[in-house]
């Protein structure tokens, strides 16, 4: 979902017409980055678990949360700026808020793991 959101429309200009995706800027390549590493490590730990990389996985969702929720900051301030040009007309496109939810699925998963351990099994 980091990935995903990364490349999606983060605002849009002209009602619509001028897409400004995230990838655009180095925001947005950090985000897909970050989500491509949580990606991987995640399939690594699923073939074979080992706790530093639900650490891994957990701290780096954690950071991307964190940085996408500063990044949301920074774009309602934006958007508040461009809203007063009439000529703009700026919306909110949904790809930062599905990358900082894909951030936040990916940490707590991973945190949640954290908790069991690698090799406890669950009880009945």
């Amino acid at each position: 979902m980091m990935a995903t959101g990364a490349f999606l429309p983060w605002l849009t200009l002209f009602a619509g017409l001028h897409p400004l995706r995230g990838v655009i800027g180095l925001n947005g390549r950090v985000l897909a980055a970050g989500g491509a590493v949580c990606l991987v490590a995640g399939i690594r730990g699923w073939l074979r678990p080992a706790s530093w990389v639900r650490w891994a996985v957990a701290l780096l969702g954690g950071a991307s949360a964190g940085f996408g929720a500063w990044l949301i900051v920074q774009l309602l301030i934006t958007y508040r700026r461009l809203g007063a040009n009439p000529m703009l007309v700026p919306r909110l496109g949904p790809g930062l808020f599905i990358a900082v939810a894909g951030a936040l699925v990916a940490g707590a998963a991973a945190a949640r793991g954290l908790r069991r351990g690698p090799s406890t099994p669950t009880p009945r």
